[in-house]
């Protein structure tokens, strides 16, 4: 076979593909997704089986507003996986309110109030933008029937949260380092003073060296974010050791603050 037989058998093929997913489409049953908050066309939108997260987003219209970053797409999907993720954070919190060490019994005590006010949401973590989801398929998930998607208008704020003395909620300050923000933010005495996690607003989720040997670069908390103060390894690892990031994924799953 010549290369340009070759060339030509390909094109053929892949012209081939793409019309008989075209046809797929156009027979395809429409689903059924939601769409609220800063957008121009909330509300149920029926969209054809294999549209993805960019055309639910082009097809509701975002305000000038709307807070990409911190967008909550909810998948049917990731739902199951969360609610047993959370079964188990509920139960190792369970453990550590039985600890020896009072200041971690009252972090594990704080961490379980706030569990309890925290539903699995099916939230994936998702970086948005629409233009670059349109060019990069494998970022740009394909909606299920019943799916739904939550835009927010830009928040002013961070939160600080886990083994602190109390719930800080923060102004936010562009390029401030997270840990800058435990200076007004004061720690437990349970709190692990080696490591910090950052949940972004996209649902990224960052761990942060902290201490003189492990130190990080500056990490900055986008608004809307973040910054989880883990219980200190000793602690964490009486029921799992991976107990602080699977803590901090969680976070991630839901709303941003404001």
């Amino acid at each position: 076979m010549t290369f340009k037989t070759a060339m030509c058998a390909a094109a053929l093929l892949f012209f081939a593909q793409v019309n008989a997913h075209a046809q797929q489409s156009v027979g395809a049953p429409d689903i059924q997704i939601e769409v609220t908050g800063s957008v121009m066309t909330p509300g149920s939108l029926d969209v054809v089986q294999g549209s993805r997260l960019s055309d639910a987003l082009i097809a509701a219209k975002p305000t000038s507003k709307a807070y990409l970053p911190g967008i909550m797409f909810l998948s049917t999907q990731a739902k199951g996986t969360q609610v047993r993720l959370r079964a188990g954070l509920e139960h190792d919190l369970g453990e550590l309110q039985r600890s020896a060490r009072p200041p971690v019994q009252e972090a594990a005590a704080v961490l379980a109030a706030w569990l309890e006010g925290a539903e699995a949401t099916g939230r994936a973590p998702q970086a948005v933008d629409i233009r670059l989801l349109q060019v990069q398929p494998q970022t740009n998930p394909v909606l299920q029937d019943g799916d739904s998607v939550e835009v927010p208008e830009r928040p002013t704020t961070i939160r600080v949260m886990g083994a602190v003395q109390a719930e800080c909620r923060l102004r936010h300050e562009p390029l401030r380092d997270a840990r800058d923000y435990l200076r007004d933010c004061a720690t437990s005495t349970a709190a692990d003073r080696n490591h910090l996690y950052v949940v972004q607003p996209d649902g990224i989720v960052q761990k942060l060296g902290i201490a003189a040997w492990n130190r990080a670069d500056p990490q900055s908390v986008a608004p809307g974010g973040t910054v989880y103060v883990p219980l200190s390894e000793s602690a964490a690892s009486m029921v799992d050791e991976t107990f602080n990031a699977d803590f901090a994924a969680f976070i991630a799953t839901q709303p941003i603050i404001f």
